[in-house]
């Protein structure tokens, strides 16, 4: 599903630390996705919020129950994770350039 999104693993890590502040190396992204490295449930709410796929989904098609304590999605991301959908067929000079016509907008 990061795939879709045309995150690379170095792009996955970086997502991950702005929409959830976890970081782990590019690489760990992608012995997850490799099936190398075992899908934690706090890393599952993680990827709910990446993808904006509710947990409970992502429960059910994992099978990896979500334990009461476990932090939950952070909605405010929600916006965030449909932006990455949308921009997924864009070229990477069409990125920068809604990059710097949204810093454009900030600084207005």
């Amino acid at each position: 599903m990061i795939g879709n999104r045309n995150l690379n693993w170095s792009g996955t890590a970086k997502t991950f630390l702005c929409l959830t502040g976890r970081y782990w190396s590019a690489a760990t992204y992608g012995m997850v996705g490799h099936g190398l490295k075992e899908l934690t449930p706090d890393l599952l709410v993680d990827f709910g919020t990446v993808l904006g796929v509710p947990v409970d989904t992502l429960s059910v098609l994992t099978g990896i129950d979500v334990p009461d304590g476990t932090p939950p999605q952070k909605p405010a991301s929600a916006d965030v994770a449909e932006l990455i959908w949308d921009v997924r067929r864009l070229t990477a000079d069409q990125v920068r350039q809604v990059g710097d016509a949204a810093r454009a907008m900030l600084r207005a």
